[in-house]
C-alpha cells in the first residue's frame, strides 16, 4: 500500500475535527431560551425551604418572593431610605385605636392597642395547580390570609418571627396552645387577633394589644402571604420545595437540587407594573420604564457553589448578573475597576448598602469581661480601641464597606452620619487603649492583683480562608495590648449553639435587617431578647430597656431619634458590643441588562430586570468567537507532528516477524 495515500484520511480527519470544533458553541444555555428574553442568574447555595411561613434565608427569598407576594412590598427604585407600598394590597393599611382587656390569672388588665385594617386586591388568583379542582387556580380571599396567619402560630410550622408577634397580637398564645389539643383541626377555630368580614371577602384586620408600627414591615415579608390550604394538605412535605403554590408573578416550573431553578410567568397574575416613582440617586436607565407594564420572561437560576465557575460564566456572557461577596471580591473587584477589560466591554458595577452590621460582643455575664462596674467598662473599652475597623474591612470585604460607629446602619431613621463612637477611633499607638487597660487594673495586659496575664477567649466560626484571616487579624490586634487571646474556632452550627447557650466569652457576629427599622437593630441589646434570642451579649441595662420599649411603640420622627440617641449613649459607655462595619454588596451587570438598579433589601428584584436578547446574542458571539489564526497554527503543528508517527506505523506494518528454526521464538 502506498504510504502517502494511507495518511490522507488521517490528516483529513484532523482537519475536519478542527473545523468542527470551530463550529461548536460553548453556550450552556438552550438557544431558544436565549432568544425569548430568559433571565440567567446564579445562587451560591442550594435552596433550603420555599414554605413562605418558614423560609428565612436570603437564598430562598430570591425565589420564594417571586411566587409568594406580600401585602406590602418595598419600592424597587427607592433605597436608603426604603419605602413600603401596596403590593397585593388594594390600599395602604389603616391603623385604628383599639382598647380592650387582657384576661389573666391575676385579673383583667386593660390595654390600649390598635387595629390594623387591610383589603386585598380583588383580582388575585392562585396559579393553576393540581391541588385545585380541574387544576385551575381560584380567587384569593382574606380567608387565605387568615390560614397563613394561623400557620404562623402553629408551633410545628416554626415561624421565625413568632417572637415579634406573640406578645402583641391578641390571643396569639392561646391560639397556639390550641394546636396541642386539636392538631390541624385548630385551623377551623377562631383566632381572636385576626378578623375577617363576611360582607367583604377581601377585607381583614389584625388586632394588637399595643402600638406596633413595625407590623407594616411584617406585612411586607412573605411570612404573611396568602397560602392555599389545598396545597399544604395535598403535598405535605413536598410543599416546602417542590410544590410551591402562590399568587405571585412567577411559578416554579423545575427545581433540580444542586443544579438549577426554572421559573415561568404565572398566567393568573395580573400584577405587572414597573414602579412609577423613585428615590434619590436612581440612574436614568433604571427609570426609563417607570409606570409601564412589565414584560414577563422565564427566569433560570443556576446553583453554582464555586465562585470561579460563576465568574467564568459571567465573563463569557452566559450569566446576566453576578454579585460580589467575600468569596469572590479578590478577583471580581479588580476585574470591574475602571479601565478593565470588563468595563471596556460595557459591564457595570453598582453598589447597594444592605442594612447590616458586623460586630464583636462580650458576654456581659462573664466573670472577667462582663459586668457594669467602671473597671469592667474600661476593660471592654480598651479592647474596642485596639481593633482597627478599616483593616478589618480590607481583610474581610476587600474594602467593601465603612467603619460602623453604632448598631444602626445607614439608610434607617435614627442613623447619625456625624456621630463618632469614642471607643471606635483607632490609634496605632494604642495610647488611650493602654491607659484604659491600666485603669481597669491590667497594665500591659497583666493583672495588678495576681500578676498573671489577662486571657481572652475569642469564640468564632471558621469555615473558609476569609474566616481564618479575620480571626488572625483580630487576634493580632487585641494581642498588641499584651492580652493573651485564645481563639476557639468552631463550625458555624457549633458556634450558633454556643452563643445560644451563653458558652462564650468574646465572639464575632453580625446582623442583617429583617426589615429596615432601627427597632430591628436596637433589639439586639434589649434584655428580653437574651440568648437564645438575638441579644447574644446578654446585655441588661434597665434604663436602656425602658427607652427601647418607648421607641418601639413610636413612629419615625425627631422624638424617636432623640430616644435612640439616649440608648446609644448608654450602651456605648457600657460597651457590650464593638462595632466593626457597615457592609456593601455590589452587583455586576452585563451591558444588555435593562432596568438595572442595586437594591439589596428586595428579594423580588428579578421581576423588574430585563434583557435585550439580540444584543446579548451578538456580544456572546463576539466574546466567545474562536481564534482562527491560533486554530490553524495548532492544526499545522498537529499535522506536521503526526506525519512522522504515521510513517513509523507504516514502516512497522511492512515488516515480517522472523521465527527461528523449529518454530520457537528466541
Amino acid at each position: 500500500m502506498n504510504r502517502t495515500g494511507s495518511l490522507r484520511p488521517r490528516i483529513l480527519f484532523i482537519v475536519t475535527l478542527g473545523l468542527g470544533l470551530v463550529g461548536c458553541s460553548n453556550n450552556p444555555n438552550p438557544p431558544e431560551w436565549n432568544e425569548d428574553g430568559t433571565w440567567y442568574g446564579a445562587l451560591a447555595a442550594d435552596l433550603t425551604n420555599l414554605d413562605p411561613n418558614v423560609s428565612y434565608t436570603a437564598t430562598d427569598g430570591v425565589i420564594s418572593d417571586l411566587i409568594y407576594p406580600s401585602y406590602l412590598h418595598f419600592n424597587y427604585l427607592k433605597a436608603a431610605p426604603w419605602s413600603v407600598e401596596p403590593n397585593i394590597g388594594l390600599t395602604e393599611p389603616v391603623r385604628v385605636p383599639f382598647k380592650g382587656v387582657t384576661h389573666t390569672d391575676k385579673g383583667d388588665i386593660p390595654f390600649e392597642g390598635e387595629r390594623w385594617d387591610f383589603e386585598l386586591r380583588h383580582d388575585l388568583m392562585f396559579q393553576d395547580d393540581p391541588c385545585f379542582p380541574v387544576g385551575k387556580g381560584r380567587p384569593v380571599t382574606a380567608k387565605d390570609m387568615e390560614y397563613s396567619f394561623k400557620r404562623d402560630d402553629n408551633p410545628k410550622v416554626e415561624f421565625p418571627l413568632e417572637g415579634n408577634l406573640s406578645d402583641k397580637v391578641l390571643g396569639w398564645k392561646e391560639y397556639r396552645k390550641g394546636f396541642e389539643k386539636n392538631g390541624n383541626a385548630n385551623y377551623d377555630q377562631p383566632f381572636e387577633g385576626f378578623k375577617t368580614y363576611p360582607e367583604n371577602p377581601y377585607k381583614f384586620s389584625i388586632l394588637c394589644n399595643q402600638k406596633y408600627p413595625q407590623l407594616k414591615y411584617i406585612m411586607a415579608m412573605h411570612f404573611t402571604t396568602p397560602v392555599p390550604r389545598e396545597a399544604v394538605e395535598k403535598y405535605g412535605d413536598g410543599f416546602k420545595l417542590f410544590h410551591p403554590v402562590g399568587c405571585g408573578p412567577y411559578k416554579l416550573q423545575e427545581y433540580s437540587p444542586r443544579d438549577k431553578i426554572v421559573l415561568v410567568p404565572n398566567e393568573n397574575c395580573t400584577m405587572a407594573t414597573y414602579p412609577g416613582t423613585w428615590g434619590p440617586g436612581v440612574p436614568e436607565e433604571a427609570r426609563q420604564d417607570a409606570g409601564k407594564k412589565l414584560s414577563r420572561h422565564r427566569i433560570v437560576v443556576k446553583i453554582i457553589v464555586e465562585p470561579v465557575t460563576s465568574y467564568s460564566l459571567f465573563n463569557q456572557g452566559y450569566l446576566d448578573t453576578t454579585s460580589v461577596g467575600t468569596t469572590n471580591s479578590h478577583f471580581m473587584l479588580p476585574a470591574t475597576k475602571p479601565g478593565s477589560d470588563m468595563t471596556k466591554r460595557g459591564i457595570t458595577i453598582q453598589y447597594g448598602a444592605y442594612p447590616s452590621i458586623d460586630y464583636c460582643g462580650f458576654n456581659m455575664e462573664d466573670n472577667v469581661f462582663g459586668g457594669y462596674k467602671l473597671e469592667k467598662k474600661q476593660l471592654r473599652q480598651a479592647i474596642a480601641l485596639s481593633i482597627d475597623s478599616k483593616a478589618y474591612i480590607e481583610t474581610v470585604y476587600h474594602g467593601m464597606g465603612n467603619p460602623s460607629e453604632f448598631i444602626i446602619p445607614p439608610g434607617l431613621a435614627g442613623y447619625d452620619k456625624g456621630y463618632q463612637n469614642p471607643y471606635r477611633q483607632y490609634d496605632p499607638s494604642l495610647k488611650k487603649a493602654k491607659e484604659l487597660l491600666t485603669e481597669a487594673g491590667y497594665p500591659n495586659g497583666v493583672s495588678k492583683k495576681t500578676g498573671e496575664r489577662l486571657v481572652l477567649n475569642f469564640d468564632t466560626y471558621v469555615e473558609s480562608p476569609i474566616d481564618r484571616a479575620r480571626s488572625r487579624l483580630m487576634t493580632k490586634q487585641i494581642s498588641a495590648l499584651g492580652i493573651q487571646v485564645v481563639t476557639r474556632d468552631t463550625t458555624y452550627p457549633t458556634f450558633v449553639d454556643k452563643t445560644n447557650h451563653k458558652k462564650i466569652q468574646f465572639f464575632y457576629w453580625g446582623w442583617v435587617a429583617d426589615y429596615p427599622d432601627a427597632e430591628n437593630f436596637c433589639m439586639l441589646m434589649f434584655s428580653q431578647n437574651v440568648s437564645p434570642g438575638p441579644n447574644n451579649t446578654v446585655y441588661n441595662n434597665p434604663a436602656y430597656d425602658k427607652l427601647f420599649l418607648q421607641m418601639q411603640a413610636m413612629d419615625d420622627g425627631p422624638q424617636r431619634n432623640e430616644i435612640v440617641k439616649k440608648m446609644r449613649d448608654l450602651s456605648v459607655e457600657d460597651c457590650p458590643i464593638i462595632y466593626l462595619s457597615e457592609n456593601q454588596f455590589p452587583t455586576v451587570f452585563q451591558p444588555w441588562v435593562k432596568n438595572k438598579f442595586a437594591n439589596p433589601i428586595l428579594n423580588d428584584v428579578l421581576e423588574y430586570r430585563a434583557v435585550d436578547s439580540k444584543r446579548r446574542q451578538a456580544l456572546q458571539n463576539e466574546w466567545n468567537a474562536p481564534s482562527y489564526g491560533l486554530l490553524i497554527a495548532t492544526l499545522v503543528i498537529v499535522v506536521v507532528g503526526a506525519i512522522p508517527a504515521f510513517q513509523t506505523v507504516q514502516r512497522r506494518r511492512g515488516r515480517t516477524v522472523r521465527k527461528p528454526a523449529g518454530g520457537e521464538k528466541d
